[in-house]
């Protein structure tokens, strides 16, 4: 559900961000996915959607860094998220591995937030949260702390469309646990926010999560009336809260 924005590439620090090597360069379909990053993943029901264990401990994040910004900051206090354009963070889906060091380098990561267009075909859409899974558990299999990012699109994704099966958006979520959204591109039209509400709403009944950390714009319109429901944690885009702290 996230708006479209400039898609230019902007190459990523390979000291930071491993080597931007032609192994990132590879289609995703080159090996099955890279199959090898859920050999011990659990699969259950219609879609086998690996899945993202609830952690033991919630860890509120004291600050989230977008994938492309991490070369302009040394607070390894901040959560790794990916809440921007999906070509910025390539490297996490195709070159798993040569990513890992840097990130057991912070406090945790957000699992990526692979798109959900609403003129996105439904099997992209479901590919999209099987990728978002998969990486989520690769890197909790390394001993990095991981909180899900729950996307959602269309009323699709949110509801009951498959007999006997969660909406797929959150498919392989445990309940009660500590999730991370973003809003980003969500708000532009009234029919983004109809759809942020409803699957915001679906989200909470189905899953009863006890926190939801959210990036970006956060509306009385659309979360006052699940206050009461979840505990929420509000974070600016990371520019936003650079600028308010004057760069620091």
């Amino acid at each position: 559900m996230k708006e479209k924005e400039n898609t230019s590439f902007k190459k990523p620090n390979e000291t930071h961000k491993g080597k931007h090597s032609a192994k990132s360069q590879k289609n995703l379909i080159d090996d099955g996915f890279n199959a090898e990053l859920v050999e011990t993943a659990t699969f259950t029901g219609l879609l086998e959607i690996p899945l993202i264990k609830k952690p033991d401990e919630f860890i509120i994040p004291k600050g989230m860094i977008p994938y492309n910004e991490l070369d302009k900051s040394k607070n390894y206090e901040e959560f790794v998220c990916f809440y921007e354009h999906d070509i910025h963070f390539r490297d996490i889906l195709t070159a798993t591995k040569e990513q890992i060091e840097f990130l057991k380098k912070f406090k945790g990561v957000i699992s990526p937030d692979c798109s959900l267009y609403y003129d996105m075909p439904l099997v992209l859409q479901m590919t999209n949260t099987y990728l978002n899974r998969q990486i989520g558990h690769y890197l909790q299999t390394q001993g990095i702390y991981v909180i899900p990012n729950v996307r959602w699109g269309d009323e699709r994704s949110y509801l009951r469309i498959i007999p006997g099966e969660r909406p797929f958006a959150f498919l392989r979520l445990e309940k009660h646990g500590i999730y991370s959204i973003g809003t980003y591109g969500c708000c532009k039209t009234a029919e983004y926010k109809h759809h942020l509400k409803e699957g915001l709403r679906s989200f909470i009944n189905e899953i009863e999560p006890e926190i939801i950390l959210v990036y970006g714009a956060m509306s009385d319109s659309i979360f006052g009336e699940f206050k009461n429901d979840v505990h929420f944690v509000h974070f600016d885009d990371w520019t936003k809260a650079q600028h308010s702290q004057g760069g620091k």
